[in-house]
């Protein structure tokens, strides 16, 4: 329990398009493409490719090439004349469960109400950011298809993804010694205890889990209400 910590590693492109492509009245992310999630040659996993959330001013910041300054007239000058024509193209890279990539609670420190916080570890496995490198560079190509005049590619670090889409730290399986639930969620240790979430997913695959953690309830709580009749109590 713990271990093999996953979110989505979040890789893709930049661009910027000639002319204003956001009116400010729409919220974005609405185009997507699931050609590279599987297939693709010497890779285990991909992703879902989407045009990302229109970002405010200040997170605009984030989408910033290199060579621009992050301060200063020039940069006030890039934002001004990039904010309304870029465009963003990025998606969740499925990872590749990391046995060391854990949450703890932190033996010391400890929140105002005295209880351990959470204490993360880890890193990305080689091959997620082999993936995702792939997958930034799909995401160019389609910007460049598009039109846009100009393209730089957002890579990932190595360092633990998990700030969303956590995963990963229950993992559902049939063998107690490498997995924490049962396929009906049930905890392989304990009778009347079940985990119903993203944490019993062995991986996150390449979209946003929501269907997945919906699709596992419905299954765990089918299993849960019949279980309940079979022994008399409803």
């Amino acid at each position: 329990m713990g271990r093999n910590l996953q979110g989505h590693t979040y890789t893709g492109a930049f661009g910027l398009m000639p002319t204003p492509i956001y009116d400010d009245l729409g919220p974005g992310a609405c185009i997507a493409i699931c050609d590279y999630n599987h297939g693709n040659p010497g890779l285990a996993g991909g992703a879902m490719l989407a045009n990302e959330f229109i970002r405010l001013p200040y997170q605009f910041v984030s989408m910033v090439p290199a060579g621009v300054p992050r301060w200063g007239k020039a940069h006030k000058d890039f934002m001004r004349s990039a904010y309304r024509r870029a465009i963003a193209i990025q998606g969740p890279t499925q990872e590749m469960p990391v046995f060391d990539s854990r949450v703890e609670a932190d033996p010391v420190v400890k929140d105002f109400w005295g209880i351990p916080v959470a204490r993360l570890s880890g890193s990305k496995h080689a091959h997620t950011i082999e993936i995702s490198t792939v997958m930034a560079g799909k995401a160019e190509a389609w910007l460049k298809e598009a039109g846009a005049v100009e393209t730089w590619q957002k890579l990932s670090g190595p360092g633990l993804s998990a700030g969303q889409h956590q995963a990963g730290t229950c993992r559902m399986g049939d063998d107690p010694a490498t997995s924490v639930v049962n396929r009906y969620c049930q905890v392989h240790d304990v009778d009347n205890l079940f985990v119903i979430d993203a944490s019993v997913h062995v991986t996150n695959g390449g979209f946003n889990p929501v269907l997945t953690i919906m699709a596992i309830a419905y299954h765990a709580s089918d299993h849960l209400v019949q279980r309940w009749k079979g022994r008399g109590l409803a």
